[in-house]
Order: structure tokens, then C-alpha cells, then sequence
């Protein structure tokens, strides 16, 4: 409480500054909320959900957006994505689906250890596009355990070991990059294009970009990760074997298993509808509503009112909410602008693709400060937007390019959920994380850099 109440006391002594002089009064008050925002996400003094009350809060006492502005945030459209996804999320572990289709893909590799990572990342990464990524992690990292048991791989001896675990974590980090349900930076960015840019992105359109790139780099960080840490053994004799026994421990389909996995089906044709019909304006969201509805609904859906609320993470819904109101106060009162000319008169002249590849390396990094994909998003995505918009670049692509960079938590164990369970095992070391992450990050700039004449 005390560091809370010291932030909040540095943050009035900043709207004071004589050197803010050419500001206005909103606009410092809005630099001032800004910093108890950073303060508070570096920090994490209060909890990351109640700092983005704490915005709103703080914007509308001081005037800077009325409070019925301020709280449309957290119905914003943006959190009825994020809801729908979280539903699902929620079916799907329920029934153990989430499990099975995890273990049904990494039983078709065979024994070659290199395949097995491979495989073992893939399912982490598409398994992440559709549930939040801590729980692709939870669910995948065991099953990793058991296979490495098989070779008597010591914790903080076996680089293969280091290899799986890490990939594991940092696959569940890029996976979310391909949907817009995937994790919250990409709806982050899908509701900063709209209200910033004015540019719609249909659910299609996010994953015509986002699956390539999230694809890319579950490859390469494969590639990369078998290279630093060689594996000892080539096979896993029996890999397979303690994969089909989970899957035998499963069974057969259940009816109501069967009823979710329908339903899923349904939901992703639901959302790549919005593509194909242009005249049902927000087709993503009301879709997301159906979806919600038809997974509740009596008769049709798999879950209860009770479940849904007792397990929903209801706390990412206001720390959304808080990020897109700094963005928008941010926006209203000129700061975005004015930083996105200084900014771009730096960058000025530069290859729009090499303005990306700086963009990604210095949200990727400030990763280490903020310890949270949606903080960093809502923090750096407004800025890209305008700095795009003051040099003529295709505001997709440095907004997505900001997006995509948010998840790169690549760096330490503390950095996101995922690395720190796979951490948890003893399977490596935070210098080891540390050092896979930063070249796994450079090559996710040059990445972008090299698609970005394809993608966008």
C-alpha cells in the first residue's frame, strides 16, 4: 500500500513540472496516470487487474474521459472476444479435450527425439490459440516429465531436458499470436486498430497473419533450441508407448465430449464468418455473444452460469478494459501524437519493414520490465499505431507487429505463467532461459522484418 501511495505521490509531483509547461492541464494529468500505470504493472504493488480500475478511476476524477466512457471500456468489444474465448477455454478443460487433442498429435511422431520436441511444441503453440496459454502450458509440461523420465533425464543436467521445457513455455507464448482469442495482446491490437486507425480486422484477417508468424516461430525457436542444447539421445524408446497409455486412461469419446467438440467446431466457423458477411457489421463480436450463449444455453451447451463464473479469470477483462482507457485518454489529449512525432522524426527515412523489426525488439524487451503480455500491448500498441500514422506506414503493421512482439516473454522465468511452470521442474536455469530468449527474439524481429512486404 505504502509503494502504492508513493506512486501516486510521484505521479502528482510529474503533472507539477515546470518543464510541462506547453502541455495541458488533461495532458498532464494523463502523463501523470500513465506513470501510476507503468509504476504498477512494473511493480505490481496492487494486483494487474485492479491497476486498470485504478485508470478509469483516476481519468474520470480528473476529468480527463467522463466516467461512462471510462467504464464502456470494460464492455468494450474487445472483452466480449476475450469472454467467448475464455468460455471455451473453460469446455475444453472441463472434458479434458484440451488434453486429448494434445496427446492425439504428439502420438503420430514416432521415437526420433527431435520430432518429439517438434511435436511436443506444435501441440503446446496451436493448443494455445484457442485456451490461455498458462493452461497449455499446465497441460503440456507434465506429459513432457513423464517422456523425460523415460530417459532418466536429470533436472539441471539434461539438455534435453532444457530443450523441451523451454520450448514447451515459449511455444504456449507464441501460439496465442495466431487467433484473436489466443491471448489478450491480439484483441488488444484488433480494438486499438478500430478505435485509433479506424481499420476493422476481421477474425480471418488476424489469422491469415498471425498463424504464419506463429507457425514461423515455433520452428525456429525449435531449431534454435536444439542447437544451444543438443540432446543426449537421438530416440525415446517407448515415447510413444507412455503417450498412447494416456490416451488409453482417456477412452472413447464421451457424448457430452463429442457435443464440445461440435460446439468448438461451430465457434471457429462462427468467427471466420466475419470475412464473408460485410454487410453484418461487428460479425466477430456478435458472433463471440452466440458462441457464449450456445455454450450456456439449456440443452445445447456444456456448461453452467456457476462454472463459467467460478472459473473464469474475470481479472484480465478489467486489466483490458484499463489498458484501451490509457490508450484512448492518451489519445484524446494529444500525447500520442506528440510522441509519435518525436519518435518519427527519429525513424523518418527508414524502410517501413526495418521500423517493425525496431518496433518488435523494443516492446519484445520491455517485456522485462512490465512481466505482463497484456500490460506491454496496452502500453506500446497505441504508440506504434501513431507513430505509423505520422510516418505513412501502414498502421497494420507496426500495430500488429507491437501485438506480436507482446508475447515474445521469451527472457525469464517471472516473465509469463508458462515459463515460470516449465521453470518449476528444475529443468534449467534463468541464464540459460535468458540467453535462448534474446537470440529467439532477434530472429522474431528479422522474422517480421522478412514477412512483413508478405503479410501486410
Amino acid at each position: 500500500m505504502w509503494v502504492f501511495l508513493a506512486i501516486l505521490a510521484l505521479a502528482y509531483g510529474i503533472t507539477k513540472m515546470p518543464a510541462l509547461g506547453g502541455l495541458s492541464q488533461e495532458a498532464r494529468y494523463m502523463l501523470g496516470i500513465t506513470f501510476v500505470a507503468i509504476a504498477c504493472w512494473v511493480t505490481e504493488c496492487i494486483s494487474i487487474p485492479l491497476t486498470g480500475i485504478v485508470i478509469i478511476f483516476l481519468q474520470s476524477v480528473l476529468g480527463v474521459l467522463p466516467l461512462s466512457q471510462g467504464l464502456s471500456y470494460v464492455a468494450s468489444k474487445v472483452n466480449v472476444l476475450i469472454f467467448a474465448g475464455l468460455v471455451i477455454s473453460i469446455a475444453l478443460s472441463k472434458y479434458q479435450l484440451d488434453r486429448l487433442l494434445s496427446l492425439k498429435m504428439v502420438s503420430l511422431v514416432g521415437d526420433r527425439i527431435d520430432r518429439i520436441v517438434l511435436a511436443m511444441m506444435m501441440a503446446t503453440s496451436l493448443l494455445s490459440m484457442w485456451v490461455p496459454n498458462t493452461a497449455a502450458a499446465a497441460i503440456m509440461v507434465p506429459i513432457a516429465f513423464g517422456i523425460l523420465n523415460l530417459v532418466e533425464a536429470r533436472p539441471g543436467e539434461s539438455e534435453l531436458g532444457k530443450a523441451m521445457m523451454i520450448g514447451i513455455a515459449y511455444a504456449a507464448s507464441i501460439g496465442g499470436m495466431g487467433t484473436p482469442v489466443g491471448t489478450p495482446p491480439s484483441s488488444v491490437t484488433i480494438g486499438f486498430l478500430k478505435e485509433l486507425a479506424g481499420i476493422e480486422v476481421t477474425f480471418l484477417q488476424w489469422m491469415a497473419r498471425g498463424v504464419p508468424v506463429s507457425l514461423a516461430m515455433t520452428l525456429i525457436a525449435w531449431k534454435l533450441l536444439l542447437l544451444l542444447f543438443k540432446p543426449e539421445v537421438s530416440r525415446i524408446e517407448g515415447g510413444r508407448e507412455i503417450v498412447e497409455a494416456e490416451l488409453s486412461k482417456m477412452g472413447k469419446l464421451t457424448g457430452k465430449q463429442t457435443q464440445t467438440l461440435l460446439l468448438f467446431a461451430v465457434s471457429v466457423v462462427l468467427w471466420l464468418m466475419d470475412s464473408f458477411l460485410p454487410v453484418l457489421k461487428d460479425w466477430m463480436y456478435l458472433a463471440s455473444m452466440l458462441i457464449v450463449i450456445a455454450f450456456l444455453l439449456p440443452g445445447v451447451g456444456v456448461l453452467s452460469w456457476r462454472e463459467v463464473s467460478k472459473e473464469a479469470d474475470w481479472g484480465v477483462l478489467f486489466l483490458v478494459a484499463g489498458g484501451l482507457a490509457l490508450g484512448g485518454g492518451l489519445s484524446k489529449v494529444g500525447l500520442i501524437g506528440l510522441l509519435s512525432k518525436w519518435v518519427g522524426g527519429w525513424l523518418s527515412g527508414l524502410n517501413p519493414n526495418v521500423v517493425a523489426a525496431l518496433m518488435v525488439l523494443i516492446v519484445s524487451f520491455s517485456i522485462l520490465v512490465f512481466c505482463s503480455v497484456t500490460a506491454t500491448s496496452s502500453a506500446f500498441v497505441p504508440i506504434a499505431i501513431g507513430i505509423a500514422l505520422e510516418l505513412g506506414i501502414e498502421p497494420r503493421l507496426l500495430g500488429m507487429a507491437a501485438g506480436f512482439a507482446s508475447c515474445f516473454a521469451f527472457f525469464l522465468p517471472a516473465n509469463t505463467p508458462p515459463n515460470a511452470i516449465a521453470y518449476s521442474y528444475g529443468y534449467f536455469k534463468n541464464y540459460e532461459m535468458a540467453k535462448s530468449g534474446f537470440l529467439l527474439t532477434v530472429m522474431g524481429a528479422l522474422l517480421l522484418m522478412l514477412l512483413g512486404p508478405i503479410l501486410w
